[in-house]
């Protein structure tokens, strides 16, 4: 599987593995990938009934069966026809079949046939776009921009905004609204099996922006009930019950922050310019790296910009970052007034700002990327009508499907 995607570069594919049948329901579940690659054995009762779980639990998924056909023992091919064994694949859902090993453009003509096919349009008219603000060092403002921009998209896109609280031990989303809510993401993680679209709603509390918030846990002691499953699963609740989820972030790389990249069309990392700060962001951007995490999903934000003798100009900062300073939100007294008042500064635009110009530009960024497609099937086309493809066989240890788990930073395409 690897080794067919590497010859797809910007696919925009990200794989999740499962190393029991079983295992692959749960994580499909808490995925709620696009993709759910099955591998076919000679026990095709097991084979469908996991097939079945996998549609229960995500309808909207395309179930594909991978085989050999020493896979299976020579009285079975004697006994049984291998067109009656698909065909019985057929009726237990499977939508396609892969012969391995795989080749990149058997791969890329699955990804094309899919989005054709009408299988596909059952998939809901429109995808959440997902934005996550990171940092790995507290004190940057990342909750202040988290929720400014949901307040200011929630105000040009009423009741269609949903922020996220995920800085589960320490969220101050709900203190910087002036809010008091009765439930949270807490009251989700304990209601899985009724966790859909009207419950979600329901367990947000309505901010006069038109944001809708669910907010973090009252006591950071329940935060140990959340897991980094449970994460990906409102998540992917979230960004097809809303047209924008925004998530704020605990200031730590960990599993949690792991699942919400997972699904993060893009990712704001936050930093100021003080020097620790800047060196705290390098390493995140690293780490980003590390995890494989698409550059052209990241944006460096500056936020409190102040020109202080002593203090890191852009150019510094752009230079110790090795990448670009996407946006500047300078610093602004207003900003703090507004956060300690839980009044967000969006709802007061000020025309010559240049706090509010640098918001304006963040959202105008924000919907231009909501507004480009989601998924490529175009470009694939393109991308295998243009080149040669690559017929080598896909090799995929252990070890590298361990890694891409790990890493599994959600572009456009999920994947399993």
């Amino acid at each position: 599987m690897l080794g067919a995607l590497e010859g797809l570069p910007g696919s925009g594919v990200v794989v999740h593995a499962a190393d029991t049948l079983a295992r692959a329901v749960e994580v499909a579940r808490s995925r709620q990938p696009h993709i759910c690659l099955l591998e076919m054995t000679p026990d095709m009762a097991e084979l469908k009934a996991v097939a079945a779980e996998v549609r229960a639990v995500c309808p909207e998924t395309s179930v594909v069966a991978a085989w050999q056909p020493d896979a299976f023992p020579r009285d079975v091919w004697e006994k049984t026809s291998q067109g009656a064994i698909f065909v019985d694949g057929i009726r237990a859902g499977i939508t396609d079949f892969l012969r391995r090993p795989l080749s990149t453009g058997d791969l890329r003509q699955l990804l094309v046939r899919l989005q054709t096919t009408p299988a596909m349009s059952t998939a809901p008219a429109r995808r959440g776009t997902t934005l996550a603000f990171v940092s790995n060092k507290g004190g940057v403002g990342k909750s202040t921009l988290s929720v400014n921009v949901a307040t200011r998209l929630a105000q040009r896109h009423p009741d269609d905004v949903l922020l996220i609280d995920t800085s589960l031990q320490m969220g101050l989303c709900a203190t910087m609204l002036n809010l008091r809510p009765d439930t949270s993401i807490l009251d989700a993680v304990r209601e899985p099996d009724r966790l859909d679209t009207s419950l979600l709603r329901r367990l947000t509390v309505k901010h006069s922006s038109g944001l809708d918030l669910l907010a973090a846990p009252s006591d950071p002691i329940y935060a140990a009930e959340i897991d980094d499953e449970m994460i990906a699963r409102i998540l992917s609740m979230a960004r097809r019950t809303y047209q924008y989820v925004v998530i704020d972030t605990f200031p730590l790389f960990d599993r949690i922050v792991m699942a919400v990249l997972d699904f993060a069309d893009r990712a704001y990392v936050v930093l100021d310019n003080v020097v620790p700060t800047v060196i705290s962001a390098q390493r995140l951007l690293e780490l980003m790296d590390a995890i494989d995490y698409p550059v052209e999903r990241r944006s460096v934000v500056v936020n409190r910009f102040a020109r202080v003798s002593g203090n890191p100009g852009l150019d510094d900062v752009e230079r110790q970052l090795k990448h670009s300073v996407d946006h500047v939100l300078p610093f602004d007294k207003r900003a703090m007034t507004a956060a300690n008042l839980g009044e967000p500064f969006a709802l007061s635009p000020r025309a010559w700002s240049k706090l509010e110009r640098g918001l304006r530009e963040l959202i105008d960024d924000v919907e231009r990327f909501a507004a480009k497609s989601s998924f490529r099937a175009e470009a694939l086309a393109a991308d295998g009508s243009a080149g040669s493809e690559n017929n080598s066989p896909a090799e995929s240890t252990d070890g590298k499907r361990n890694e891409i788990l790990k890493s599994s930073a959600r572009p456009a395409e999920d994947a399993l």
